[in-house]
């Protein structure tokens, strides 16, 4: 991991308390998901109906990996969840990287369009309909697989303001393992009653308020070996771009063996690194994406070009409170690993893989 804008020293993490028994009336745990069985009206996840999810199942030395990142609508009456998503794999669900509509000009990267990935170009492109018991804290989630059911259990956190006290306006699930026959091995989730089509725009990010240096917390898979930790997402460092749909900044980084030659003031040991954040779509889509500089500079021509092949790519949604203010992000790296522009043929082996989040920025 590059440091800069991603910095690879440990971050605090916002304190997180359980969520007390009496929040949520005590209720039945779902079957243990060999019989579709009709669900009950439940409590809602500490009273929160909105949620922004990414799920990701990792394991060392396989080429089997998965993430999916998007909603999650819970409807207490009935005590079903709605799940609307994105999902890649390492098989038939690759994807390749195109160019957002939003072009990165006077904001310390090099002009290029910000990249994500086809699949989250458009709206989900997956729904599923499950169920959910809240028994306490204990969340558990269902959803439908052949005749039964896989579980995901979470266990539902407060967030707490700079003052120790508890901020209502947001939940966080915790994740908490899964049932027998799942394969999911991390997830990573935000609450609130905030509408899912209510978002912050670029220049709302650019806020005093927002722009500030986030806790990040990530795993993964990196060439078939286990990743994650804390780090950190710095916002103070990036400047809104000419189109102010786009936020841009550039700072230097070990290249290690990826470059054959160097742009002016970058050398071996020190190059620059571009990062990129575009709110392509008007919700709560963000595309973040990060290269070197001299991936794609010709050292024979003394041009400068955008880097078309294994950048790193990381759709995210925005986290969003019950009174509109943004939060922070969960999202998914999608780095398939490619040898020409405009695919994803592998070695699927050497695939840039993971889940994240980032924040929840702290109240005072």
């Amino acid at each position: 991991m590059v440091s800069g804008v991603i910095a690879g020293a440990a971050a605090v993490l916002v304190g997180v308390g359980l969520l007390p028994t009496s929040a949520g009336a005590q209720r039945a745990p779902l079957d243990s998901g060999t019989q579709r069985t009709s669900a009950a009206a439940q409590a809602l996840p500490g009273g929160k109906a909105n949620f922004v999810v990414s799920v990701g199942s990792f394991k060392a030395n396989t080429t089997t990996n998965w993430m999916r990142l998007g909603y999650y609508v819970f409807h207490p009456s009935n005590g079903t969840v709605t799940g609307k998503w994105w999902r890649w794999n390492q098989t038939n669900k690759r994807d390749v990287r195109v160019d957002t509509p939003v072009l990165a000009s006077g904001c310390g990267a090099t002009k290029c369009y910000a990249q994500t990935m086809k699949r989250f170009l458009t709206g989900a492109t997956e729904t599923v309909y499950g169920k959910y018991a809240l028994n306490g804290s204990a969340l558990t989630v269902a959803w439908p697989s052949g005749s039964g059911y896989v579980q995901e259990k979470w266990t539902v956190g407060r967030i707490q303001k700079s003052n120790g006290s508890t901020d209502g306006s947001l939940v966080q699930l915790v994740w908490n393992g899964v049932g027998r026959g799942y394969t999911a091995t991390s997830g990573y989730a935000f609450g609130s009653n905030a509408s899912l089509n209510t978002n912050a725009s670029a220049a709302t990010l650019m806020q005093p308020a927002n722009r500030i240096k986030y806790a990040y917390r990530f795993n993964g898979i990196v060439a078939g070996k286990l990743t994650g930790g804390p780090s950190a997402y710095d916002l103070r460092t990036f400047r809104q771009c000419a189109d102010g749909r786009c936020l841009g900044s550039a700072s230097k980084s070990n290249p290690g063996n990826g470059c054959k030659a160097f742009p002016p003031g970058d050398t071996a040991q020190s190059a620059t690194v571009n990062y990129y954040l575009a709110h392509f779509g008007g919700d709560r889509r963000d595309a973040t994406e990060h290269w070197f500089r001299c991936l794609a500079w010709d050292g024979k021509t003394h041009t400068q070009s955008c880097y078309q092949k294994n950048s790193h790519v990381k759709p995210s949604l925005q986290v969003i409170d019950d009174s509109g203010r943004f939060r922070g992000w969960v999202g998914a790296e999608t780095s398939f690993m490619t040898t020409k522009a405009n695919q994803s043929t592998g070695p699927a082996i050497n695939d840039m893989l993971g889940i994240f989040k980032v924040g929840p920025r702290v109240l005072s």
